[in-house]
């Protein structure tokens, strides 16, 4: 379902006057040259030895993405904060979110029982400030590149709701890569898919924003950290959890 509400000069409607057609293979190109940098772009990040470089890279990335949509004046429709939306929406959230505990738990029991609430039982206060931090350093740019640029773009392919939520989780999920475990790429895929329906429903980033931060919160406080996490911090993670592999 299309969220555009503003003439978008990059997206114009089927025949639109004045459109020309060096305009559209100059926005094909960067579309491809997009999809190549997304490609391409987790692997060399994964081969680097200096964490904070990724950090730097998603800073980047959503800078890029909030250039890209302000200069063609699509930022007020697909980057918008309804706090009303995201209110509504909270009693939904709260379930997926608890399912998304229950089945982090359950892998984490199956396939590290030592990283259990490793890090809430070595440190409380230093789980609290990784979560908030998270949702605030890390989930906040995600989501302006990976919902709210990704919907845009893929407003201009004209899909269908299923094709273009497959392709947004599959670029989460790609780029879920550089922490150098293929698990990540794919629980990050299947959350991507439930992240993409809450922002094109509710058309709140607010709303993706609170449920992407409270699934992340359960891969730091229940035991996955191992598998989306590098960065700083990375060395009193593994002080506190002796077991991390």
């Amino acid at each position: 379902m299309p969220a555009t509400e503003t003439p978008d000069p990059e997206h114009p409607s089927p025949g639109a006057p004045g459109v020309s057609d060096g305009r559209a293979a100059r926005t094909e190109r960067l579309l491809w040259a997009e999809l190549a940098t997304v490609a391409l772009a987790p692997l060399l990040l994964l081969s680097l030895p200096i964490q904070q470089v990724r950090f730097l890279a998603l800073y980047l990335l959503a800078g890029y993405c909030l250039v890209r949509m302000f200069k063609n004046g699509t930022a007020g429709t697909y980057l918008r904060f309804d706090w009303t939306a995201c209110r509504a929406a909270l009693p939904a959230i709260l379930l997926r979110s608890a399912i998304a505990w229950l089945a982090v738990a359950g892998l984490v029991l199956w396939l590290y029982p030592d990283q259990f609430l490793c890090l809430p039982q070595s440190s409380l206060a230093f789980t609290l400030l990784i979560v908030v931090g998270y949702g605030l350093v890390s989930v906040l740019p995600q989501e302006v590149a990976f919902r709210g640029y990704a919907a845009w773009r893929l407003d201009g392919l004209n899909m269908s709701f299923l094709p273009t939520a497959l392709i947004s989780a599959a670029i989460f999920g790609w780029v879920h890569i550089i922490f150098g475990s293929w698990m990540s790429a794919v629980l990050a895929f299947f959350a991507g898919i439930v992240f993409y329906r809450t922002y094109r429903v509710k058309r709140s980033l607010a709303a993706v924003w609170v449920e992407h931060t409270l699934f992340g919160a359960a891969v730091f406080v229940l035991g996955l950290h191992h598998l989306f996490y590098r960065g700083p911090s990375l060395d009193q993670f593994a002080s506190l959890c002796m077991g991390n592999p």
